[in-house]
This record gives C-alpha cells, structure tokens and sequence, in this order.
C-alpha cells in the first residue's frame, strides 16, 4: 500500500513511496508465513484430506494486532462458526425426501448473505456454508463426513489464527497509536502551511483517510489495552478512542484557524508567521508522541504566548491557540 508524501504549493511535487515496515509490519508478516505452515501441518499431523481450507481459515482470521483480531477477527469468527454449523445442517437436509440438489445450497447460502447484510458478523457465513455445503468429491467419505472434515478444518485455522496474533501482545500499542497520531499531526500541520487550494484539498482529502484509519485502529488499541492491563494487573492507559475524537478535533481547530486568519485584512498580523506557528506546535507534540512524554505546561504556555507574540495585533489568536494546546495536551497525556 502506497501513502502520498504531501508537500507545500511551492515545494517538490507530492510522490509516492513504499512506507517503511516497522517491527510490528515484520511481526504479522512473520505471523502470516506461520499461520500457512502451522495450519496445514497440523490438518496434515490429523491425516485430514483437504488442509488448504484450514489454511484460507488462518489467513482470514488473522489479523495485524490483538485488538484487530479480537475485534472485526471475531466477527470472522463468529461468522465462520454460524457459516459452518448451517452449512452442516444444509448438508443433513441433503439427504431429507424433497430437499437434495443445488436448490437447497442456494436457498441455505442466499438467505445467510442476506442475513449477512443485516449482521456484519455473519459476513463469512455465507463463504463457509457454501464450503461445507459443497462437500463432495473425495472418495471413501460421505458428503456429511466430508462436511465434518472441512468443519473441523474450519476450527483449525480459527485457533491457528487465533493463538498466532496473540504472539504480538508483546509490542507496544501505545507506541504504535501515538506514531499514528504523531503522522495525523504532522499532516495538519503540512496541510496549514499550503497556499495552493489544489494542494490544500487534496491533503484534506489524505487527511480525512488517515483520521479515518485512526479512528480504526483506535478501537482495536483500546481493545488490546484491556486486554493488556488485565494480564499484568494494572489499570489502562488514556482511552485511545478518546485521544482519536480530540485529533479530529484539533483538525476543526486549526482549520477554523486557517479560516479566520484568511478573512483578516493585510497588516492584520502576519498570516504565514502565524501559519508557521501553530505547524511548529504541532511538530512539538507530534515530537512528544514519538517519545511518549506529556506535552509539560511550559511548552503549552509558550505555545500560546508565542502565537500572540506572532500577532499581537489580532486579538482571536490568544484564545483560539490555547484552544488547541489544550487538545494538544490531551492527545499526549499518559
């Protein structure tokens, strides 16, 4: 997956570069490679005839994170077991006077899709009804017997892919979510020194997605964190779904900023020394994140000092500034 580098108007072009895999993009590519073997050796240990179904269930479980796998990876999970179970039972109507053929496959995987629209946990259902429902072709089995092994299967890479992300609870994912949150930062604070409305847009637009991504891997942070403070007995950090809201909020800061300050008249303060300001205060706390410090209230009070210094002759940027540094003290409080 690509990112787009966004740069000033009057800068280089934006271009797009592979991003750098840290220890956590090693790990679930480690884990990936694990969860092919490990799945299909042991469907191979218990002599079971199609072990590249427990393998496609591994692969569909696992997740990058704990809290991912144990979030939408449930769903997965729940939807593969219900998936299963009726595909069993569609498998038993088979041999019932009336309902052999393809009819009763269609009629069992189309109401499960249906369903599947109205439950989002059950998205895999219908997948794995029409995996099991479709047991058929191997000799010396029944088509009940073959659905039972491909169940059992199922289960395999289930806890395969399972048991496998739980190996990465050793990674930090308070660092992992303060360097997405530090990345958010320093694309504010890149979109408020653009001039160009082309540019400024298209880094909105990058800018929305990266919130959205945050606000994403904020759930499956808060997840893990639990999960975390309950095995070492502690109490949980600062609630990463919270500190997701307040970085959106902080966008809607600088952006009512940006908005006030291009309705200033000329000679009204200086509109990119005050740009140039509230990016700096924004690179500082995006520093902290990626030190996990809290921002201390010296800097937050020279933040808002330094924005009126800036512009002494406009009197919405003293409160507006303090506004976001409080936001900014927020976001990296630990």
């Amino acid at each position: 997956m690509t990112q787009a580098t966004a740069t000033p108007a009057n800068g280089p072009r934006a271009t797009h570069r592979w991003p750098r895999a840290d220890a956590s993009d090693w790990t679930h590519a480690l884990q990936l490679g694990a969860a092919v073997v490990l799945a299909f050796s042991l469907s191979a240990l218990l002599h079971l005839p199609e072990g590249f179904w427990a393998v496609m269930s591994a692969l569909i479980v696992l997740r990058p994170t704990v809290g991912s796998t144990l979030g939408a990876g449930w769903d997965r999970v729940r939807g593969t077991a219900a998936g299963t179970l009726i595909g069993l039972g569609g498998v038993w109507l088979h041999h019932l006077p009336g309902f052999g053929g393809s009819a009763t496959t269609l009629a069992v995987v189309a109401l499960l899709a249906a369903a599947s629209a109205l439950a989002p946990s059950l998205r895999s259902a219908p997948i794995t009804a029409l995996i099991v429902l479709g047991s058929s072709g191997i000799g010396g089995h029944s088509a009940l017997q073959v659905a039972g092994l491909r169940s059992i299967e199922i289960g395999i890479g289930i806890g395969t892919g399972t048991l496998l992300s739980l190996s990465s609870l050793w990674q930090s994912t308070a660092r992992r979510f303060d360097a997405a949150c530090a990345r958010v930062l320093r694309q504010i604070a890149g979109q408020l020194q653009m001039t160009d409305p082309q540019a400024r847009e298209a880094a909105s637009e990058a800018l929305r997605s990266a919130l959205r991504a945050l606000a994403v891997q904020a759930v499956g942070a808060a997840r893990e964190s639990r999960l975390i403070a309950r095995i070492r007995r502690r109490p949980a950090g600062p609630d990463p779904v919270r500190r997701a809201r307040i970085a959106v909020r902080t966008l809607h800061d600088v952006s009512l900023f940006s908005r006030v300050q291009a309705r200033q008249p000329e000679g009204a303060g200086s509109a990119l020394v005050l740009g140039q300001t509230l990016a700096e205060a924004l690179e500082t706390a995006a520093q902290h994140l990626d030190a996990q410090r809290e921002l201390p209230p010296d800097t937050l009070r020279a933040m808002v000092r330094g924005a009126a210094e800036a512009a002494p002759d406009v009197p919405w940027v003293q409160p507006l500034m303090r506004l976001v540094a409080e936001d900014l003290a927020l976001i990296t409080r630990r």
